[in-house]
This record gives structure tokens, sequence and C-alpha cells, in this order.
């Protein structure tokens, strides 16, 4: 193992390794519109648990080889590499239980924890000092960022920067594991001029691809997308890249996401609450819900939008609550928890909206969720979650600016070559 870790000066190894960074980056390019077939024969094969099994058997034949690689190939320093391995191995188990929305994300590990080691490898043909490590996973950023845009360029697929964080905690697991276990002795602890001025190449471009997905806000995508003939097919997408708004926390409901503030919203629906209401209302037995969600974007109208999601979203689990009272009391529960929490926040924020579309809950409904509802679950709706909340693009700007002002003067201060000595 220790040979594949040195530098390899020869041209042709050179430039297999980046072949190999291209091909497998291909590979998971074009899994995209087969991913979901392929999850579903998978899991129809092996089950969805099958995904965490495969996981811990990669990782306990790892954690083997590596523990026999410390003790019989370089035996320095054992017990802090094997404290590292351990360390680092329950990192990646907590990122499996609490960080994994479904059990099919555990791919990410795979293809992005091999694609860490493929860029490593690629790298030390350039860079022989510890810089090799933040390079390589700044490259992985900018290859997880472009498997993302073309997920969004695909229907049915979706742009999300949480699976970026996914792909990244990936390649950060495996860079741990080469500089903190391995340890290879190629890489020297002197930095480099040059490998700074690398450096701060591969973060700035992946700065400014990150500025780029934040300035990609459905409102812009919808003006390029009407004037651009070949990209009319982004009007409306419903995939988005970056759409800013605000978390609000009800004491008597729970928190809840809207492209308004609270006053905003309450204000507008008071002012347009009628006629919202009543398109609602009249285009209800005309289109079903995704139709309707098509043709009427969240950036021409918030209210109008984001009423009917809430009003789906209640009615959905109202209605299929039933099925589950006898063999799933639990669920039951649930659904009609969820149900009377959305409801809460129609009446209250959506008071005009409600009671023009003629959807208002009579009283035996009312109370009948309210009686099997669990009314201490803490409720947080999960319509338009997918908002920025944590800063305006304003913000987020400024701050990139920042970052790309102290990368400029780190290249321009440490980044050039230093003048031989005259002695």
């Amino acid at each position: 193992m220790r040979n594949i870790f040195l530098q390899l000066p020869d041209p042709g190894q050179r430039r297999n390794s980046w072949l190999l960074v291209i091909l497998f980056s291909l590979l998971i390019f074009c899994t995209i519109p087969l991913a979901r077939l392929i999850q579903g024969l998978f899991e129809a094969w092996f089950g969805r648990r099958a995904y965490f099994v495969a996981a811990a058997i990669m990782g306990v034949f790892l954690a083997i080889v590596l523990a026999s690689y410390i003790f019989r190939r370089r035996k320095r320093r054992i017990a802090r590499r094997l404290g590292w391995l351990a360390l680092l191995l329950a990192g990646s188990v907590w990122v499996m239980r609490n960080q994994f929305q479904t059990p099919a994300e555990a791919i990410h590990f795979f293809q992005y924890g091999i694609l860490s080691f493929l860029l490593f490898r690629a790298w030390t043909h350039h860079v022989t000092d510890r810089l090799i490590y933040p390079i390589s996973l700044m490259s992985l950023l900018l290859i997880a960022s472009l498997d993302e845009f073309l997920q969004w360029m695909m229907p049915g697929r979706y742009w999300d920067f949480r699976d970026i964080r996914l792909n990244a905690m990936a390649g950060l697991l495996i860079q741990g594991i080469i500089a903190l276990v391995i340890n290879p002795s190629g890489i020297q602890s002197r930095i480099q001029p040059a490998s700074i001025r690398l450096l701060c190449k591969v973060a700035l471009v992946t700065l400014l691809c990150l500025g780029g997905a934040i300035a990609n806000t459905p409102a812009r995508v919808d003006i390029y997308a009407t004037r651009i003939p070949f990209m009319r097919f982004l009007y409306n997408n419903e995939s988005v890249m970056a759409e800013f708004g605000y978390r609000h926390r009800d004491p008597q409901i729970g928190v809840f996401f809207s492209r308004l503030t609270m006053g905003e919203l309450i204000r507008t629906d008071r002012m347009r609450g009628a006629d919202v209401g009543e398109l609602v209302r009249r285009y209800r037995a005309l289109v079903d819900y995704r139709e309707f969600i098509s043709l009427f974007s969240a950036s021409s109208d918030p209210l109008l939008h984001e009423f009917r999601v809430h009003l789906h979203r209640r009615d959905h689990y109202l209605s299929t609550a039933g099925q589950y009272l006898e063999k799933d009391p639990r669920r039951f529960v649930h659904h009609l928890t969820v149900a009377y929490r959305e409801n809460q926040l129609l009446e209250k924020y959506f008071t005009a909206s409600l009671v023009a579309s003629g959807m208002v809950w009579d009283h035996a409904t009312l109370e009948l969720a309210a009686g099997s509802a669990d009314l201490d679950y803490p409720y947080t709706s999960p319509v338009s979650d997918h908002l920025v909340t944590v800063a305006t693009e304003l913000e987020l700007w400024i701050a990139l600016a920042i970052i790309m002002a102290l990368l400029l003067f780190i290249y321009l201060r440490y980044g050039r070559d230093r003048a031989p000595s005259l002695e």
C-alpha cells in the first residue's frame, strides 16, 4: 500500500491517474438518469437496509486493511494512528445515522469516497506537501457541484446543497484517513509556494461556482429561460438551486417557512386572499395538484403557491390517515397531527385564502383531528423548507467577497516563489 501514495513523476502514470479521475466522474454523471431505476431494483432485490449493511461490511473491511497496514508496514506512532482510525470510522457511522434522510444516500460515501482517493493519487503528481489534502477536497467539491448541476438540468432530479455536503463529508473522511492514518511518506511538511497558488486557484473556482448557484434563483431562471429558446425547458423548473426566505416559529403551532415575512404573509392574505382562494377553488376541479403547482410558480405568486402546497399537505394527510387506524395506530396519530398543524397554519396565516377556497374544515373534522393529534409533538412543516434562511443573498455575497479577497491576499503574499539565497 505504501508505494501507491508516493509521487509518480512518470508522465504516463500521471496521465493514467487523471484518466481514472475523469472516467470515474463520468461514471457518476452517467448514472444520474438511471439512478432512480437502479435504486428501485436494488431495494426490490435486497431491501432498503441493504445499503447500511453494505456500508458496514465495507467499513469493517477498510478497518482491517488499515490496521494491518499500521502494524505490518509502517510501525510508527501506532497508538495515535489507531486512535485516528477509530475516530474517523466513528464519525462516518455518526454521519450515516444522523445526516442521511434515506438509506440510499450511503451511495454518496461509496462514490465520493473512491473519487476522493483517486483525486489524491492524481494530485500527487503535482503537489508533494500537505496542501494536497485541501486541494483534493476542493476538487471533489467542484465535481460534486457539477454532479448536482446535471441533476438540476434533468427532469425529475433536483439540485441539493445537502448532497454536496454529504459528498464533501465522504471526501473529508478519506482525506483524513490518508493524512492521519496512512500518513504517506512522500508528503512533505514544508509548504511550497506553488501549492499555495494552486490551492487558492481551486478554492476561488469553487467559490465562484457556489456564488453562481446562490445567484441562480427561480426568478432569474425564469427570466433567462423565457428569453433564450434552447433553455425554455428550465422555465418554472421544480428543481431550485437557491431561493431565499424566512424561518418562522409560532409558539402555538411550530416552525414553518415562507418567502414572505410573517407580517407580509398576513397582510398579503388580507389584500389578495379572496382572489387566491377563488383561483384555487376554480382550478381544483380542472387540474390536479402537480399541474397547478407547475402553472403557478412560487416566483410569480408566493402566497398562492404556498397556500396551495399547505392545503395539499393538510388534505393528503387527513385523507390517508384512516388506513392506519387499526394496522398502525402510531402512524394514524402522526397523520392527523400533520393535518391538524397544517390546518392551524392555514387558519392563522392564510385566513382569507382558506375561506374563499371553500376548504374550511367543518366542526366534526376539526374535532376528530384535534382529538387524535399529538399536540406535544414539535411540528416543523416541510413546505418550502429548502429556502435559504440563515442569511440574505446580499449577506452571502459579502461573505464570499471577503473570502475571495483573503484568498487573493494569500496568493500574493505567500504564493510567490522565494528568491534564491545569495550566500
